[in-house]
């Protein structure tokens, strides 16, 4: 009897083992097969053919965008990090890719950026004909175009901001006062944006603190929005999640909410209603500029929410890793400090500077555009679908429906920057002959995108970093505090930064 129900037991265990063996064979073994096939002859690291757990694990890992770089750098400039998911770095490949003829589409990874589920903004927008109407008719606003000057409002924010450090944060020479300049950066960046579409700063710099749970509702929410855009089945449950009233209300963000996305929300719904109001005064600004080209309500409400998520981190990143280069290297730091004091004595800048005379700053410029391509403030992948029917890039084919990430911090290491492409040196803007600089400025230009994804907001970003930079330098000494570690640095696509300490004090330090 005993052996008899051991046999039994061991017939049941292998009838088990064969039927697991059958499943593998039948379903996981020629699906494996497939994942792998599909894209076989495109290196990359050894486990990415068969599962998206490499992706999820180098986005966990807070450190994406130096990941993507050690990919290309060793498997080529295309290689393979999915089951279906490729990244390039060949700028002349990006080029051809976001180019305005380019087949390619926008991928589902845009789904994830949405703030309601069930309605696109000038990002997430998928559909090219739509995408391309939405963009011409908001192109006006953020290029100044028929508007009143952006200008001093963003001077306005600034002299608010430089105002705080003069009187709060200034060390005097027998002591020190430490202040972390990374989330002021972000402050002011805020309240810029904010001014320009909502009318009027939310107030951060005046706090020097977070204001609605912003800033940290980004930090919180965006590690999720990484994963859901590598498992994009998700975004599926939450559009579902948006067509049923009741779950709707209890699981996503409501105007009605007092902090975090839903009050961001509920705050741009009420100065949008307030513009459409049939006795309200007609204004010449970015809003004003939206409502004359006829883009509706609900859209014009969605558009000025993501722009002040989408603005404020990507300008503010820019200005810190520019800034910190600039004081990680003490050459480059005087040299820019004596730019600026000749300027000033020989009347070439006024106090505040305006944004034409600093464009006219070569060795400020220099700096900037070495900042951006050392440290581009978005690394996120951008996937873009391969078209149907497939396509030939680089020398490996694609099956149609691949998605192809952009890794843009590698594609800004190109060797067209000179053998030491990795190395922050302002001087290679400055001492190129013509065919070499316009080279560099051709793959340089892809920091801002390309074609109809280009950022509408490069003129802004530019006019915050030039007026910024000098405001900080003509009159302030600014040092590391902690030149081992001078700042804490995460990266979910665009970067979010913390404890980079500086000892600030007054004067310039400039001899004539």
């Amino acid at each position: 009897m005993y052996s008899h129900d051991l046999l039994d037991s061991a017939t049941y265990g292998v009838m088990i083992l064969i039927g697991v063996i059958l499943v593998f064979m039948i379903v996981i073994a020629p699906l494996l097969t497939y994942r792998y096939l599909h894209l076989k002859t495109v290196p990359g690291p050894r486990w990415a053919p068969f599962t998206r757990l490499w992706l999820l694990r180098t986005l966990a890992s807070e450190d994406s965008a130096n990941i993507y770089k050690k990919v290309n750098q060793k498997y080529g400039p295309l290689a393979r990090i999915g089951p279906n998911h490729v990244i390039v770095s060949e700028p002349e490949a990006i080029r051809n890719i976001l180019g305005t003829h380019s087949a390619y589409t926008r991928g589902p990874w845009y789904n994830s950026l949405r703030l309601d589920p069930l309605n696109a903004n000038l990002i997430t927008e998928r559909d090219e004909s739509k995408h391309q109407k939405l963009r011409r008719r908001m192109a006006g606003g953020y290029s100044g175009k028929g508007i009143d000057s952006i200008e001093p409002i963003v001077e306005e924010r600034i002299k608010e901001w430089i105002n705080y450090i003069k009187n709060h944060v200034v060390s005097e020479d027998e002591g020190t006062v430490k202040f972390d300049m990374a989330p002021s950066v972000q402050y002011l960046t805020t309240d810029v944006i904010s001014h320009l579409c909502f009318g009027h700063p939310f107030g951060f710099v005046k706090k020097h603190g977070d204001v609605h749970g912003f800033l940290n509702t980004l930090e919180t929410r965006l590690p999720i929005i990484e994963n859901l855009s590598v498992i994009t089945e998700l975004g599926h449950v939450l559009t579902l999640i948006a067509k049923i009233p009741f779950l709707n209300r209890m699981l996503l963000p409501q105007p009605t909410d007092t902090d975090g996305i839903g009050k961001i929300v509920g705050i741009s719904k009420s100065v949008v209603d307030k513009r459409f109001a049939p006795n309200a005064k007609e204004r010449n600004d970015i809003l004003g500029s939206f409502i004359k080209n006829g883009i509706p309500r609900e859209q014009i409400q969605s558009e000025i929410t993501i722009a002040l998520f989408a603005g404020s981190d990507t300008t503010a990143s820019g200005l810190r890793g520019t800034l910190l280069h600039i004081l990680s290297n003490p050459l480059v730091y005087w040299k820019l400090k004596k730019e600026i004091k000749d300027a000033e004595k020989e009347g070439r800048i006024s106090n505040p500077i305006l944004d034409s005379e600093a464009q006219k700053l070569p060795y400020l410029q220099a700096c900037i555009k070495e900042g951006l391509r050392i440290f581009p403030p978005i690394t996120a992948l951008r996937e873009r679908v391969v078209p149907e029917g497939g396509d030939t890039l680089l020398g490996h084919y694609l099956p149609g429906g691949t998605n192809v990430g952009i890794n843009m911090a590698q594609s800004l290491l190109d060797p067209v920057f000179g053998a030491d492409a990795d190395v922050y040196r302002p001087e290679r803007w400055l001492d190129q002959d013509p065919f070499r600089l316009e080279a560099m400025e051709k793959v340089h230009e892809l920091v801002f995108g390309h074609g109809n994804t280009r950022c509408l907001g490069i003129r802004l970003a530019k006019m915050t970093l030039n007026k910024v930079l000098v405001t900080l330098l003509r009159d302030l000494n600014l040092t590391i505090a902690s030149p081992i570690k001078p700042w804490n640095s995460r990266c979910h696509g665009i970067f979010f930064q913390r404890d980079f300490w500086l000892r600030i004090t007054k004067g310039s330090d400039i001899e004539s």
